[in-house]
C-alpha cells in the first residue's frame, strides 16, 4: 500500500513535527514550483500549458506514485521547468519557495540548490544575471526573517562534459557567494571519474562539494564518488547500505561525510521499495551523519513535515532522532560559519560541532 501525506502545509504531520525548528540542506529549487505559479507566470509571458485549470495541471505536474525509474521521474520537471522564462518569473518562484518553507515547515536553515543549464537552458537569460537575482531574494528574506539561506550550484550530468565545465567556471567566478557545488543526474550513465578534474578545482577554490550518490548506481558508485570526488556530503546515498562488508558505510562514517536523506523521493524513483525499508535507520545506527530532505517538494508532494512524519511512523524514530538529525544538518551547513551558528540559536542548539571543512 503507498503510504500517503498531504502536502497540506504539514496537517498530515503531528503538532511536534509541524512546531519543529528545522533545516534543509537538499532542495532544488526547479522542483519547488507549484501549479498556481506555474499557471501565473503562463497567463503573464503568454505561455502553452496542457491545462490552465489548476487542479488539473496539478495532476500532470506533481507525482504522487512511484514511477519505474529516475529518469522517468526527471520528466516530470518539464513543464514547471518551462516557466523560469524572465528574472521576475525567477525571483517570484525563489520568493515562493523560501515563503513555503518558513511558514509552512518552520525551516530555519536552507541550502538551495539549482542547475543553471537546466533551469535557464533555451530561455535566452543571462546565469549571472539570473544569479545575482536568486541570491538578492534570498539574502532580502534573509533579512526579514529569522531565517539563514545560501546557495548550491549544480552541474546537470547528462548535459554533458561542456556544461559541466563552464558551471564550475560559473562557479568559481561567484565564490563567496556560493554556498557549495553539487554533481547531480544519472550516476550510472555518467560515474564520478568522469569529474575528478573538474571537482578538483572546486575544492582547490575552497567551495564544498555534495554528490548525487547511490541513487540509481550501486554501492559501489558511492566508493568511486568519494574516491575521486572527495565529497563533505552525499545525496542520497541509500544504496550505501547494500554493501554487504559494511564498509561503505564504514568509509563514510570515519571520513565525516554526511548523506543528504531524501525519503519518499527514494521511495518514488524506487531506490528504495518501500519507505519501511529506506536505510535511514541503519544509517543512523551506524553512527553516520544524516540529514533529512524534501528534495523537491511540489513535483513529489512532499515537504520536511511530512518526510519527519514518514520517518516516525513508517521507520521508527523518536522526535529525539529528528532533533539529532536537524543538529547534523546545522553542523554540515555549507555556510559560513556565523549563519550556521546563528541556525544553531535559532533551532535551539547551544554549541556546535562544525564538520572540517578541509575536505
Amino acid at each position: 500500500m503507498i503510504p500517503r501525506m498531504a502536502n497540506d502545509g504539514g496537517r498530515g504531520a503531528t503538532p511536534e513535527i509541524r512546531s519543529m525548528p528545522k533545516a534543509e540542506l537538499h532542495r532544488h529549487i526547479e522542483g519547488c514550483v507549484p501549479a498556481r505559479t506555474i499557471i501565473r507566470i503562463a497567463r503573464k509571458h503568454k505561455l502553452p500549458l496542457p491545462t490552465f485549470d489548476e487542479a488539473a495541471l496539478d495532476e500532470r505536474v506533481r507525482l504522487k506514485a512511484p514511477m519505474r525509474s529516475l529518469q522517468e521521474v526527471l520528466t516530470m520537471f518539464d513543464i514547471a521547468q518551462s516557466v523560469f522564462v524572465s528574472l521576475d518569473a525567477v525571483e517570484e518562484i525563489v520568493q515562493g519557495m523560501l515563503e513555503r518553507a518558513y511558514k509552512d515547515e518552520n525551516i530555519r536553515l536552507l541550502e538551495a540548490r539549482y542547475s543553471p543549464d537546466f533551469m535557464l537552458k533555451g530561455k535566452g537569460l543571462d546565469w549571472q544575471e539570473a544569479f545575482d537575482r536568486i541570491h538578492a531574494t534570498i539574502s532580502r528574506f534573509e533579512s526579514e526573517h529569522s531565517f539563514c539561506g545560501g546557495i548550491i550550484l549544480i552541474v546537470s550530468r547528462s548535459y554533458g562534459l561542456e556544461s559541466a565545465a563552464k558551471t564550475v567556471d560559473f562557479a568559481l567566478r561567484n565564490k563567496g557567494r556560493v554556498a557549495g557545488f553539487d554533481f547531480a543526474d544519472s550516476e550510472s550513465a555518467f560515474p564520478p571519474s568522469l569529474y575528478r578534474g573538474l571537482a578538483g578545482k572546486l575544492r582547490d577554490a575552497g567551495i564544498p562539494l555534495t554528490v548525487h550518490s547511490g541513487e540509481d548506481a550501486g554501492w559501489q558508485a558511492v566508493l568511486e564518488t568519494i574516491e575521486f570526488l572527495k565529497p563533505r556530503r552525499i545525496g542520497h546515498g541509500v544504496k550505501a547500505a547494500e554493501d554487504p562488508s559494511g564498509k561503505t558505510l564504514e568509509r563514510i562514517k570515519s571520513e565525516g561525510i554526511l548523506i543528504e536523506t531524501n525519503p519518499w523521493s527514494n521511495y518514488l524513483t524506487h531506490a528504495v521499495g518501500s519507505i519501511e525499508k529506506h536505510p535511514l535507520p541503519l544509517f543512523l545506527k551506524a553512527g553516520v551523519k544524516v540529514s533529512i530532505g524534501a528534495d523537491d517538494p511540489d513535483i513529489l508532494d512532499t515537504n520536511l513535515n511530512k518526510e519527519y512524519g514518514l520517518a516516525v511512523e513508517k521507520m521508527g524514530l523518536s522526535l529525539e532522532d529528528l532533533r539529532r538529525v536537524n543538529r547534523n544538518a546545522v553542523e554540515a551547513s555549507f555556510l559560513p560559519e556565523e549563519k550556521r551558528q546563528e541556525a544553531a540559536r535559532l533551532m535551539g542548539f547551544k554549541t556546535l560541532g562544525l564538520m572540517d571543512e578541509s575536505r
